[in-house]
């Protein structure tokens, strides 16, 4: 019979291997991002406050353009079709499980199959002009799709970036720093021609499969293969990833919640008591440890009558607050004269010391959020 984890003893396991327990150690930022699995990165101003909350407060002020620029890292769509930063060493593993969900999402937009329909094969034709023009400097989205539509003169063009999701079906593309980048304003160089192309090793289905398991369940773990399917995206079979974190053999040691779930975890994994005591912390928006189960498994961090007010009806997911290791509330970063500060929306009653703490956490941390966090939240005052 395996070992039941408690809910405190789920909650205390993925707090522990993701630093809100104790502090990550000062490690490269490459290591870092590794250490938490990867950052949900929608917004470029707060992946580096999504680390900085996870390390100690003498801990030098995290500079992911650098890693960025220095190619140890990458901002790119990959899980979930969402932005996400990554290691260098993790994104081609990584974009080999995440590239079919964006064919299949063609597929579902458009009733086209986007490499044997014939205005697939039309589009296809096309890419290589896009390629040359990438290998010159980085591009946006609009500057790809003149490109693709210049190729393609005369032919009828459906609607809704049917040539921007055509070539990201195909081509993996990172996204590159720039000076004062901003929300929704990402320029786009090939990952083959940023990064080098991948080994074969990197692009085997299964071997890269049980890398991403590995790293996950190194980050979020223990968790289930309903959990990793989840993470990954959707369309990507549960049983698949069963047989994936199956493949890490003697690295694996199976347990179950109190509700009877089946879960994995690496053996050398930390599962410290229930009792272990947890920091006052601060999350960042869309923070990565409440978007890396299925809805049923948040309640390890997130109770179920918070998730609607954590996560908002165009699907943003607003910054919170962890108190005793669970949600306790939102919070919205304010500027003010005085320099930034937190504005905290607790879900109850919230303890002097708690506050205290937590404005000391704002006061660490919020100086490296970028100037762009501070705009008005969609579902929010």
């Amino acid at each position: 019979m395996p070992q039941t984890l408690t809910l405190r003893q789920l909650n205390r396991a993925t707090l522990a291997r993701q630093g809100l327990l104790k502090p990550l150690p000062e490690l490269s930022v490459a290591r870092l991002v590794e250490r938490v699995g990867a950052l949900q990165a929608q917004h470029p101003d707060w992946p580096p406050l999504a680390l900085q909350t996870r390390l100690g407060k003498a801990a030098r002020p995290i500079d992911l353009d650098r890693a960025r620029k220095r190619k140890t890292v990458v901002r790119a769509s990959l899980m979930r079709i969402t932005v996400h930063v990554i290691s260098a060493a993790d994104f081609w593993p990584t974009s080999t499980q995440t590239m079919p969900l964006r064919a299949a999402q063609f597929r579902a937009m458009f009733k086209l199959d986007p490499v044997t329909s014939p205005l697939g094969k039309r589009i296809t034709a096309a890419h290589p002009a896009v390629m040359a023009a990438l290998r010159n400097g980085p591009l946006t989205i609009h500057e790809i799709e003149a490109i693709l539509a210049r190729e393609l003169s005369g032919l009828e063009i459906p609607p809704n970036r049917v040539l921007w999701r055509h070539f990201t079906s195909a081509v993996p593309l990172v996204q590159v720093p720039y000076p004062r980048e901003t929300y929704g304003r990402a320029r786009y160089v090939a990952a083959s021609d940023w990064l080098g192309p991948p080994t074969s090793a990197q692009l085997d289905p299964a071997r890269s499969a049980a890398h991403l398991a590995a790293r996950y369940l190194s980050a979020f773990g223990p968790a289930s293969a309903d959990d990793l399917a989840a993470y990954v995206g959707r369309g990507r079979d549960p049983r698949r990833w069963r047989g994936a974190i199956e493949d890490l053999g003697d690295q694996l040691i199976e347990l179950q919640t109190e509700d009877g779930r089946r879960v994995f975890d690496l053996v050398r994994a930390p599962r410290p008591l229930d009792e272990s005591p947890t920091p006052p912390r601060l999350l960042a928006r869309w923070d990565s440890l409440l978007l890396a189960y299925g809805t049923r498994d948040r309640t390890r961090v997130l109770a179920p009558s918070h998730q609607a007010i954590v996560s908002t009806r165009n699907a943003d997911v607003l910054p919170t607050f962890l108190i005793d290791g669970f949600v306790a509330g939102t919070w919205l970063p304010r500027a003010g004269r005085d320099g930034p500060r937190a504005e905290l929306r607790p879900f109850g009653r919230l303890a002097r010391a708690d506050r205290d703490a937590l404005e000391a956490e704002a006061d660490r941390i919020l100086p490296v959020l970028g100037p762009g966090a501070f705009a008005r939240y969609p579902g929010t005052n």
